[in-house]
């Protein structure tokens, strides 16, 4: 007999797909690591508009090599992703990420909690680059425990408050990726933020 879904996971999913979030289930953080390497393989190059004095160009103005940006590993995770990075020909940055303000093809994050009702990502960014990281790639990856799913904000207060006694000052909701319909109500995907958003279900 098949194993049924956690309630939880299901309804994350579902909620999460209907803001056009991509969910995987993966194993643990080195398959989440893994999968944020297969986005960054399979995209298309980031366009430059602002080029860092690392930045090297290729031909039609386009980054010689792929960027991959993951500030909020420990140095070990950090250290595995890069060689892994490396071996595919991209380049992987933990800091410094205002030098590539429109370079990064995918950042990494993890979430502190998701809430499955509105297929929301809880993440706490207690620095720029952990900040930028969701704001200025074109494709964001974020890695999530099944055991951290609430069922909605209410389920979330005690967890957040938590957060607040710790003097954490920024905490962000992200659903989906970036999108906007200011302009004569045309909804656009990626005016203020990633242009995907991609969810790795982490078993633990």
């Amino acid at each position: 007999m098949a194993e049924t879904e956690d309630p939880l996971v299901s309804l994350f999913k579902k909620r999460a797909t209907a803001v056009t979030a991509k969910v995987v289930e993966v194993k643990d953080l080195r398959e989440a690591m893994s999968y944020a390497l297969e986005v960054c393989e399979k995209k298309d190059f980031c366009e430059q508009v602002y080029v860092g004095d690392n930045v090297k160009l290729g031909s039609y103005g386009k980054a010689a090599q792929k960027m991959l940006a993951a500030p909020g590993l420990s140095k070990q995770n950090f250290a595995m992703l890069e060689k892994n990075g490396k071996e595919k020909g991209f380049t992987v940055i933990r800091g410094g990420l205002r030098a590539h303000v429109s370079g990064i093809d995918v950042g990494f994050s993890t979430a502190e909690m998701g809430i499955a009702s509105t297929g929301t990502c809880v993440l706490t960014l207690n620095n720029e680059d952990m900040r930028l990281t969701t704001m200025i790639c074109e494709a964001h990856v974020v890695a999530l425990p099944k055991s951290r799913l609430v069922n909605d904000l209410e389920d979330a207060e005690n967890f957040l408050n938590k957060i607040m006694n710790k003097g954490v000052m920024y905490t962000s909701f992200i659903s989906g990726p970036s999108r906007t319909a200011d302009i004569e109500r045309v909804l656009v995907i990626g005016v203020h933020g990633p242009l995907e958003m991609h969810v790795a279900l982490m078993e633990s």
